[in-house]
């Protein structure tokens, strides 16, 4: 299941971060790959899934060489995980992987012709070869059933939390028993249908958790017991969608919980806070770490101590807030939810608030959640992104430390431009805008805080590379009450996914002053400029509907 956004070529940096990692060999040929086929796509894209992040996933180019052949290896965090091939917008599979040597082969000739394309031998060679005949069966089956098939979720989120499973399970079954249709001929590989089933349950779980999210009611027992496979393998694409849609249901209740029980949420126990201190402080004294350690043993022995642990935290106080947050949240993880649950959502604690911090408050926060964390593959995923997320370091540093911004763009690192000022936004846009005739300029507004935004601008260097170089990308954060960030954050974000253009941030007094000339002024809202200077939209196409969004672009520069 191809549901994720390529965006990052990072895996062979990993080889280092995980000396306990098996890898995944993947080696093979394109046979009859003619010299054009090779000049327009001479690599080939492996990618696959961390259970962290459904909008990304981790890739590798293999490169082609003159007589077809590749080699490229991955790292495996799970003992079986789908992997994707994607050769040049051309050909598309999914295959599942595991520690070992898998071969793939397919005709540079039969590429868009062929019923079957991709042959394979190595690990799970069976299941591999036998998944197109899957798919084939599994979409005549679904085409053929308009209840549980073409129109089954048409009526779905309206049915009762009992008819909504009973659907979900009729949906699984029809979908597995493609299985033994594809297989008739054959004998069924036990890998794929155990392939399969995984995706087809958990089809069922994310659905149901989708379902008991918009209809704002408690899973049944069997979903919560359900959580205890987030760590089994196969790692597949629906497994990382069935565990995002979890992390969601579990932000309802963390967030009921806080509103509900205040007092508990906001603090720790004692011997809890005393331990953090003591690992986490600088210039302890002896003295003051031997204290520490008798209230992380035997608690409070009078009133004095909390004063004490008060005036050691005050001294440390920006870093023990990053470790007291996260365990006041993992406090109430422990209260809603059982073990694997509770690790799975420790990890994605940080997966899911990366944007907020530095990189050295990552890597920080990184640390100490691996140390709370007994699941290798949940640690491994963590770290797997974490890296991702600060391998930008010295570009991002450079970006921070900048000082020389001014009211026209300067650029700061190449392709990033920055511009302030404390005119007013209407003055101090036109002034920029000016600045661009001759040029089509995408205009991009955004905050940081907001998650739609983010999801937005995931898509930015993927529509930067199908419109011409010459057009600019105007980025316009828009700061309100509700959501403040540091400068340097701001720019952290912009290095780390790749946000190409001239960057304004504006306060909430400017914003109001560009209601009418942005209008909408809402967040993940895009505007068109032409090169004239004239507006062509106002309310642009967005930067997901990729190929819409470039087309729009390019006939707006040739106005």
């Amino acid at each position: 299941m191809r549901f994720i956004i390529l965006t990052a070529l990072f895996l062979g940096s990993l080889h280092s971060a995980f000396a306990v990692t098996d890898s995944l060999i993947i080696k093979g040929r394109i046979t009859n790959l003619n010299g054009r086929l090779y000049r327009q796509a001479p690599f080939i894209t492996f990618s696959r899934n961390n259970i962290l992040q459904p909008q990304s996933e981790l890739s590798k180019q293999a490169d082609l060489q003159a007589d077809g052949t590749f080699r490229v290896s991955l790292p495996m965090l799970f003992p079986q995980e789908e992997i994707y091939l994607e050769y040049g917008g051309r050909a598309f599979t999914t295959f599942l992987g595991s520690p070992g040597t898998v071969e793939v082969t397919f005709d540079g000739d039969s590429i868009g012709k062929a019923r079957k394309l991709f042959y394979f031998a190595g690990v799970n060679a069976d299941a591999n070869n036998q998944y197109p005949l899957y798919l084939a069966a599994e979409n005549q089956r679904l085409s053929s059933s308009r209840t549980l098939g073409t129109e089954f979720f048409k009526t779905f989120w309206e049915k009762s939390p009992s008819d909504a499973r009973f659907a979900a399970e009729g949906r699984g079954e029809l979908r597995l028993g493609s299985v033994k249709a594809a297989t008739q001929n054959t004998v069924a590989s036990p890998i794929l249908y155990n392939w399969i089933k995984s995706v087809t349950d958990e089809e069922q779980l994310q659905v149901l958790y989708e379902h008991a999210l918009g209809n704002q009611y408690q899973v049944s027992r069997a979903l919560l017991d359900s959580l205890k496979r987030l760590d089994k393998a196969p790692l597949t694409g629906q497994r990382v969608i069935w565990a995002n849609r979890f992390g969601n249901y579990a932000d309802q209740l963390v967030e009921g919980k806080k509103f509900e029980n205040p007092s508990r949420t906001n603090s720790l126990p004692v011997k809890l806070m005393a331990t953090l201190i003591r690992d986490n402080s600088k210039n302890l004294s002896a003295d003051d770490r031997q204290h520490l350690e008798r209230i992380a043993v035997n608690g409070l022995a009078e009133k004095g101590e909390l004063d004490f642990m008060n005036k050691l935290f005050a001294r440390n106080e920006l870093v023990l807030n990053l470790l007291f947050n996260f365990e006041r949240e993992n406090r109430i993880y422990g209260d809603l939810f059982d073990s694997t649950a509770t690790e799975f959502l420790k990890v994605r604690y940080l997966a899911k608030n990366l944007y907020k911090y530095t990189y050295p408050q990552q890597i920080l926060l990184n640390n100490h959640i691996k140390s709370r964390t007994g699941i290798p593959q949940f640690k491994q995923s963590l770290d797997e992104i974490v890296q991702l997320e600060i391998k930008d370091s010295a570009d991002i540093r450079k970006l921070v430390n900048f000082k020389d911004v001014r009211t026209a763009p300067v650029e700061a690192l190449p392709g990033y431009f920055l511009t302030a000022s404390n005119d007013r936004g209407n003055s101090w846009f036109n002034g920029v805008l000016d600045g661009l005739k001759g040029k089509t300029v995408y205009i991009v507004k955004w905050n940081i805080e907001d998650a739609k935004s983010r999801e937005e601008l995931d898509f930015i260097p993927a529509l930067q590379a199908r419109v011409p170089e010459d057009v600019v990308f105007l980025f316009v954060h828009l700061s309100t009450d509700d959501y403040t960030v540091s400068d340097a954050i701001l720019r952290q974000y912009m290095v780390r996914h790749r946000l190409k253009g001239i960057h304004m941030s504006v306060n909430e007094n400017q914003a109001m002053d560009l209601l009418f000339r942005l209008n909408p002024l809402d967040l993940a809202t895009f505007s068109l400029v032409r090169p004239n200077g004239k507006f062509a939209m106002k309310n642009a196409p967005a930067p997901s509907e990729t190929e819409k969004t470039a087309k729009t672009i390019i006939e707006a520069g040739g106005q």
